[in-house]
């Protein structure tokens, strides 16, 4: 009944907007975390405040800390939700709101005058936040009631308020929300150039460039117009792909192991099937991780030699290798080096969604799983430029 009426609310109040962004595409759980968060931080800085300016003649709480509530958590990609303009952007609104309402005696003339000089800094020191501009005439309503606030006003309560929101907001985005949080996938090279699709798409320089030479402030940050540009190009490349999915290409005689199967019989297996990596699958073959060649060799120290010694190096690390697989891995099970971060794909997905798996991530096949994690394929690389390249024959 709640959801019909709020429908209805929408259509006719024109709030639906079908052809926009809808934040309903928001899932639940982050709009929960979304709304958990800004009811702490508005409780935080609330309850320090009344804590410490109990008794005084200061204001408790700013109206436009719930104003930031809503960008610092409802939009925290947005640049007006930085920390840093966050923080300047309603102090130094404050301090102007606090010296016109000092200098100017006509109410009407100080709003005004108190506003457009907010708006001018923001724009002059790259501070714009919207909340600013009702903390900057906090000072001017005063002066309706009696004087000016004092100097006191930038400590008491704006620069305690600020403070506080910022601290628990960077707290919360890191913790709860988990703005700040970017995992590369596992095998992801660490060097300066880009993921290899990045290097024939849109750049962030790009970006850049043609946001200099727009009129107007986009209320959405570089990193996240990147992305943006990039899942379109992937939700093109699923149009013109839309007949193979994963399960058209994938590989379904798997060889696998257990998390309790020997490092020695996990390494015989690489070599004798001529792979470089091996799922692990549980008990009812639900993928708990992945074994690699790379796993085996990354505590293996290996130098840079050339010519001769080369070889004789390389000699020498086969045969550590052939005999970690023996002696040295006796009493190790695969789940002592096995890594579960995992990047999977489900049997559904167009083949375009591996695309940027396998290009940016390092990979060399990515695992195929159901929706409760079990392991049904694996398509690798050359799967996937195989089926690209018959497509391509084909149009």
């Amino acid at each position: 009944m709640f959801i019909r009426c709020t429908r209805w609310f929408k259509h006719v109040f024109a709030l639906k907007n079908r052809n926009g962004q809808r934040l309903s595409a928001i899932p639940f759980t982050q709009r929960f975390k979304v709304i958990s968060a800004a009811f702490i931080a508005l409780w935080l800085v609330a309850q320090i405040s009344e804590y410490s300016l109990r008794g005084t003649e200061h204001s408790l709480l700013l109206a436009s800390m719930g104003a930031s509530a809503v960008l610092l958590f409802g939009l925290p990609g947005s640049p007006l939700a930085k920390p840093a303009v966050f923080f300047w952007g309603h102090l130094l609104s404050a301090a102007i709101g606090l010296l016109i309402s000092h200098l100017v005696t006509h109410f009407a003339l100080m709003a005004a005058l108190t506003v457009s000089l907010v708006v001018l800094m923001m724009y002059l020191f790259e501070a714009m936040h919207p909340p600013g501009g009702a903390t900057a005439l906090v000072p001017v309503i005063a002066t309706t009631n009696g004087p000016a606030p004092g100097m006191d006003f930038l400590l008491y309560p704006v620069a305690l308020n600020l403070i506080v929101m910022l601290t628990v907001s960077l707290f919360l985005q890191r913790y709860l929300l988990k703005i700040n949080k970017v995992t590369p996938g596992p095998g992801t090279p660490e060097t300066r150039d880009l993921p290899p699709l990045a290097r024939s798409q849109l750049q962030k320089k790009d970006i850049q460039a043609a946001i200099q030479e727009f009129s107007s402030v986009l209320d959405i940050s570089e990193s996240d117009l990147v992305r943006l540009f990039s899942l379109a190009q992937q939700q093109a490349m699923n149009r013109q792909t839309t007949t193979l999915h994963c399960n058209d290409i994938m590989a379904k005689d798997l060889v696998t192991v257990s998390p309790e199967t020997s490092l020695q019989e996990a390494w015989s297996l690489l070599r004798q099937h001529k792979i470089s990596m091996l799922p692990v699958v549980d008990v009812d073959y639900r993928l708990v991780g992945v074994i690699s060649v790379p796993d085996f060799l990354k505590d293996l120290a290996i130098t840079e030699l050339t010519g001769t010694r080369q070889h004789l190096h390389s000699l020498w690390l086969h045969l550590r290798l052939k005999w970690s697989g023996s002696q040295h891995s006796a009493g190790h099970t695969v789940a002592d080096k096995m890594s579960t971060r995992l990047i999977v794909a489900a049997p559904d997905d167009a083949i375009s969604t591996l695309v940027p798996l396998l290009a940016n991530n390092g990979l060399h096949q990515v695992p195929i799983v159901t929706e409760n994690f079990k392991l049904c394929g694996v398509v690798t690389q050359s799967d996937l430029i195989a089926a690209l390249a018959h497509l391509q024959v084909i149009q």
